[in-house]
């Protein structure tokens, strides 16, 4: 293997060569030249040399941390070549935007300059910057003299207090529930003695309950425990409630209430008074002898805690309080019988990491396997979760050599009294690959707890070059090693939809600070001061909901910077409408030109922010790939974004004030995800030119305008690598069938939820009727879509494609289809589960057809897994008769609202929760709506 003086020496020729060529390249750009010069031509062959010779470099780098060196210097030299190796990056991007300018943008600027009654002078000069190489070959000088630095003498650089083993504070906990993970070991003599304590009548104490702590380290199994306990019968058998609550530093009196209410009723509290937070306690456990076990409890307050217990007194007598604590401060408030968990013994914890090393492998260890386990297991000092990290790197592989390795690994420090889980941790970190290291380090920019959204944050990964596009392994590979954890929703509605949601263990997130070095700065509660000319990734993160008090972006001086992000917490609303997100409003002030000080980033957040127009200068951030606008009160983007030809992600998700997108945005030809939210009856203007971004994965939204200057429905067409979800609005303005056969709809496999909206306000003439008809026919989509919108459809007869026994549909709507006098065969999709039907003025009457009868077809059960089904605002619909027993075997929830007419259902399975409102003629027995059945269709 390469030692460090080979490493050494084949980056200096490979930045001496680099220093060459770029030199080369820069210099034709450093002339003056204005709006109406020739475009300055780059040597392509030349920019292709400076490109494998960046690549050298970055192979060169990955070997010399393959080197894992210990020596302090050592570490210092190596970080001063990473951020050498980000510098050049900048310099081989800038000249290749130099070179794509020349071919791209050249068009877009006479289009701009012609355009009558406008003033694009903002535009023109970010888009075409008369100084292109501005700060070019300032940034090639300095990677010259800095690396001549380093190479003069790595000895002379010095250890700062940037270098210093960051402070482990303990903080807020991943969040918990009363569902254990997986086996419990050593602690039978703790399970059986807490048993006791709980079951048992405590004589001597008259309150109505008694409390029990559990104490014990940061690590050490408390929470399992506890857990464990809870799926016992001869628990469950005691008590008439059984309340999981988990708590964290921040968790207030109030907040642990509120807690504590919704567990009961397993709905969200939106209760914000203690008053009224106490009665709601009181109404729920009055007279019963409930379990509350509260998870993680840090404050130390003795008032806060008789507070907090105030109204279970009014449970029954012998309830129990079981507590988790890592204070004995705690404990000592509460109870003088606490139970403190020791650490497990070397055998113990063997037990854990063998459980985990074997999880996924079906093997018998060898005897050798066996004895090079157990001295790794001594080495985890007695805790379980260090145990169980460590048997996740082990069971990478079964070569006894991968397992020396770790078990000789230098990084298992002896003096890490203050935290010994972090050195196990660290072995793990320094098991995987470099691309891995680098995702996880930049999981320290966001604050412990934090719900990360696996999509994004991969596409945060991809824009700094951490991972290939889509590439899903890195983040499935930290998953399998315990470094990020699924989070299930908080609530079932989709309010709080949680899927693709990961969150990371506050012990992993105290690692991910840990190694992170100066490289990353995360900036907490509005606290913004110059950064350190090292830092390259930084972010805000905000644990207040609002201030009135302004961001001050210009304060950040670091011009080097590859990410500035916001992130914050709470659910928020933007004038009264309700955003579906889990972040912050942030008051931000964007001076114009702040992104000529960050020319270098390449992902850019300003999501929560009530930032309502982006600077002119936006269009300097040639380097950037991620920029994100979520939740803000954006009106329109400029057109000198036309020139972020690396874009990536442009996420506009919830921007309900967003009014248009710019035209440049057909020059993004590298833009793969496109985020819009649909708002009914306020369509954004989508300009021509979709269809040429031909990269796009992600379009949820694509609305067909009237005017020639905007998107016709046949750009679709090209667009053949769409996924997941598509909302097309509009469709009234498709005038000629023949422009839905170009949009290919049938040829994108990979959508899952297809939306085909008509505007209500449309033209309902017969002839516009007809031609939709055969509009929707057209739209017929691939058979592996799973659920369908159809909304507004004018038309008079469904497309023959809605009755295929082909379509894997799960989820169907239909509504507002005015001019429909019947419903398609619908009994025959076999893995129909939802079906909604809603304000079909004219259908008066539902037959057999609805339920797939036909001679060209054979009977048989209908609607054989569907499970919920409504009709809503049917003001015509009189009767709905035939089907056959056996008919809607799984139907579960049958929702009737606003049915005025209706005078007879069907037979029915007799397990159906029926609901009925505002259904005056039908007189049937109405079963008690149940929470499960709310949930299912909050949709709707």
């Amino acid at each position: 293997m390469e030692n460090k003086e080979t490493i050494f020496t084949k980056l200096k020729n490979h930045i001496e060569a680099f220093d060459f060529i770029s030199r080369k390249l820069a210099s034709p750009l450093c002339k003056k030249f204005n709006h109406f010069s020739k475009p300055t031509f780059i040597d392509d062959k030349a920019l292709k040399k400076l490109k494998l010779k960046m690549e050298a470099i970055r192979a060169t780098l990955i070997k010399a941390d393959a080197l894992a060196m210990n020596d302090v210097q050592d570490r210092l030299w190596l970080r001063e070549l990473r951020n050498l190796e980000c510098c050049a990056e900048d310099v081989v991007e800038k000249l290749q935007f130099e070179s794509m300018r020349t071919t791209r943008l050249e068009e877009f600027k006479l289009e701009l300059l012609t355009r009558k009654g406008e003033s694009r002078n903002g535009e023109l000069t970010y888009l075409f910057s008369s100084e292109p190489s501005r700060n070019l070959i300032a940034k090639i000088n300095m990677i010259s003299n800095k690396y001549r630095d380093i190479a003069k003498d790595r000895d002379a650089l010095r250890i700062t207090d940037d270098d210093a083993t960051r402070l482990l504070h303990p903080n807020r906990q991943t969040p918990t529930s009363s569902f254990p993970k997986g086996k419990l070991f050593g602690r039978e003599k703790d399970v059986n003695e807490v048993i006791k304590l709980l079951v048992s009548e405590d004589i001597d104490n008259k309150s109505i309950f008694s409390t029990i702590p559990l104490v014990g380290m940061a690590g050490v199994g408390k929470t399992t425990l506890a857990q464990h306990l809870l799926q016992k019968e001869t628990v469950k058998s005691e008590f008439d409630l059984m309340i999981w609550v988990y708590l964290s530093q921040q968790s207030g009196v109030v907040e642990a209430t509120r807690k504590i209410v919704e567990v009961i009723t397993k709905s969200e509290c939106t209760l914000t008074e203690l008053e009224s937070l106490h009665h709601e306690v009181v109404s729920q456990i009055k007279g019963k002898k409930f379990l509350l076990v509260f998870d993680d409890m840090w404050d130390e307050n003795p008032e806060n805690w008789s507070t907090l217990t105030i109204p279970l007194k009014y449970g029954a007598k012998g309830s129990k309080i079981l507590v988790t604590t890592r204070s004995s401060k705690v404990s000592q408030i509460m109870s003088p019988k606490k139970r403190y968990l020791n650490r497990l013994s070397d055998d113990e914890c063997w037990s854990v990491c063998q459980q985990r090393a074997c999880h996924s492998n079906a093997f018998d260890l060898s005897a050798d396997l066996v004895k090079i386990g157990k001295k790794i297991a001594a080495k985890c000092k007695g805790l379980p979760l260090a145990a169980e990290a460590v048997g996740g790197m082990l069971s990478r592989s079964v070569d006894p050599k991968h397992w020396k390795e770790v078990l000789e690994n230098p990084l298992w420090l002896e003096d890490g009294d203050a935290n010994p889980i972090l050195p196990v941790l660290i072995v793990s970190y320094e098991f995987l690959p470099l691309d891995r290291k680098r995702c996880f380090a930049y999981c320290s920019l966001f604050p412990k707890g934090y719900r990360f959204n696996k999509s994004k944050l991969m596409q945060l990964w991809i824009a700094q070059g951490f991972i290939k596009d889509a590439d899903t392994k890195c983040f499935n590979d930290l998953v399998d090693r315990g470094f990020f954890q699924y989070s299930p929703s908080q609530y079932s509605s989709s309010h709080y939809r949680s899927e693709g949601i990961y969150i990371m263990h506050d012990l992993y997130h105290e690692l991910a600070e840990y190694v992170s070095g100066c490289e990353y700065n995360r900036i907490d509660n509005y606290k913004v001061t110059k950064l350190d000319d090292m830092v390259r990734h930084s972010s805000l993160v905000q644990q207040e909901p609002h201030s009135e008090e302004a961001i001050q972006l210009g304060s950040l001086g670091c011009t080097d910077l590859h990410s500035f992000l916001f992130v914050g917490r709470t659910e928020i609303k933007i004038d009264e409408i309700p955003i579906k997100i889990d972040e912050i409003h942030f008051c931000l002030n964007v001076p114009c030109e702040i992104f000529r000080n960050l020319e270098c980033l390449r992902a850019l957040d300003l999501s929560n922010t009530d930032i309502a127009m982006l600077p002119f200068s936006i269009g300097n951030l040639i380097h950037l790939r991620y920029l994100s606008l979520e939740n803000t009160r954006i009106r329109c983007l400029p057109d000198s974004i036309g020139g972020l030809l690396n874009l990536f992600t442009l996420n506009l998700d919830s921007c309900y004030f967003l009014e248009e997108l710019p035209k440049a945005i057909k020059l993004l030809d590298n833009l793969r995800h496109l985020y819009l939210s649909f708002k009914r009856d306020c369509y954004i203007w989508m300009p021509s030119g979709i269809g040429k971004l031909t990269n796009l994965q992600t379009l949820p939204l694509f609305v067909v305008g009237s005017d020639p200057d905007s998107c016709g429905i046949e750009e679709l067409g090209d667009l053949e690598k769409l996924s997941e979800e598509l909302c097309i609005l509009g469709l009234n303005n498709v005038l000629n069938a023949q422009f839905a056969q170009q949009a290919k709809i049938n040829t994108k496999p990979k959508l899952q939820k297809l939306t085909l909206e008509w505007s209500l306000a449309g033209s309902t003439s017969a002839d516009s009727s007809e031609e939709s008809s055969k509009v929707l026919e057209i739209l017929e989509p691939n058979p592996n879509l799973e659920e369908l919108h159809i909304w507004g459809f004018p038309g008079t007869k469904y497309p023959s494609w809605l009755n295929y026994p082909k379509f894997k549909l799960v989820s169907l709507d239909l509504k507002d289809c005015r001019n429909l006098e019947s419903l398609p065969s619908l009994g025959r999709l076999a893995n129909l589960k939802h079906l909604y039907i809603q304000s079909m003025a004219r259908l008066q009457h539902i037959g057999n057809d609805f339920y797939g009868s036909s001679d060209f077809y054979q009977r048989s059960v209908a609607f054989p897994v569907l499970e919920t089904l409504m009709f809503k605002k049917m003001d015509d619909w009189e009767e709905w008769v035939g089907g056959a027993s056996g008919d809607f075997p799984c139907l579960r929830f049958l929702f009737l609202n606003s049915c005025t007419k209706l005078r007879l259902l069907p037979q029915l399975p007799p397990s159906v929760n029926l609901r009925v409102t505002k259904c005056p003629v039908l007189n049937v027995s109405v079963s008690r709506p149940v929470l499960e059945y709310a949930q299912c269709i909050s949709s709707a």
